[in-house]
């Protein structure tokens, strides 16, 4: 199984991808419904019972809500996650998945992946990202994948695994005038907007600008509100970091869009 990375899709209505890398199939994040996320794996060829593990972000339903049709298709998936998160999680299933606990910020092996958990800012239980490092492969060498999405602020334990990553997946929520003439209510932008909330355009650019050595070489924008956020937007605030980092490919997902996003 050669490397790939599959964005199934990354939105404040749904996050999931996939992750092939040394013979080993995992999903990160299972934010869709059981006949989207099962849609979403057949546009690559593939079914649930093709996975061999997943790993879970936080309890809200955005990233987990997928899961109970995952269990359905293929019960004996390791689904992982930290204490907290699979409580939060296994208080609205019917079954009792194969849970992996780890302690958050700690770095676990599963099938030749190293697998670090990210402490992240953001209001749920305990939420983490993850730093997935795969095995070389004939002649490709090492490489980490990042996923770091629902950043109510930019920790130095967050910078520091950006600029890291081999590829990074990075949440830029929300246009700062698209929120403020938005309808939600006030104390919903508050939210949006506090430390533990979501990431800006801005906020999203002014971390990646700000990083000393960054060897990232793709960079995956993600997790667009639908409402308070467009591609066009995200893509001319980005400008200053492809100034800044010729050599970085740079792609905003659009959240609009149901076709899987890949990297080889």
């Amino acid at each position: 199984m050669a490397f790939a990375f599959h964005i199934l899709g990354t939105s404040s209505s749904g996050n999931c991808s996939i992750l092939e890398a040394g013979g080993t199939r995992i999903m990160l994040d299972a934010g869709f419904q059981g006949p989207r996320l099962e849609a979403s794996l057949a546009k690559l060829g593939l079914a649930c019972a093709a996975l061999d593990a997943v790993l879970i972000t936080h309890e809200h339903s955005d990233h987990c809500i997928g899961l109970a049709a995952l269990l359905r298709q293929n019960p004996a998936l390791k689904v992982f996650a930290n204490r907290e998160t699979a409580r939060r999680i296994q208080g609205a299933l019917k079954v009792k998945p194969d849970w992996q606990l780890f302690e958050t910020g700690t770095t676990f092996e599963f099938r030749g992946l190293q697998i670090t958990s990210i402490p992240i800012p953001h209001d749920a239980a305990d939420p983490v990202g993850y730093a997935i490092d795969c095995p070389a492969e004939d002649a490709r060498p090492t490489k980490r994948v990042t996923w770091l999405t629902d950043l109510g602020h930019a920790t130095d334990v967050v910078k520091h695994h950006c600029a890291l990553a081999d590829i990074l997946v990075l949440e830029a929520n929300y246009d700062d005038e698209m929120l403020d003439l938005s309808k939600r209510p006030l104390h919903l932008k508050q939210r949006i907007r506090g430390n533990h909330g979501h990431l800006s355009n801005h906020a999203a650019r002014d971390l990646l600008l700000g990083l000393r050595e960054w060897q990232t070489s793709e960079l995956f924008l993600g997790h667009l509100s639908k409402e308070c956020n467009r591609t066009i937007l995200v893509d001319e605030v980005m400008n200053a970091v492809r100034q800044h980092k010729a050599d970085v490919r740079v792609t905003v997902v659009d959240p609009l869009e149901d076709d899987p996003v890949s990297s080889w």
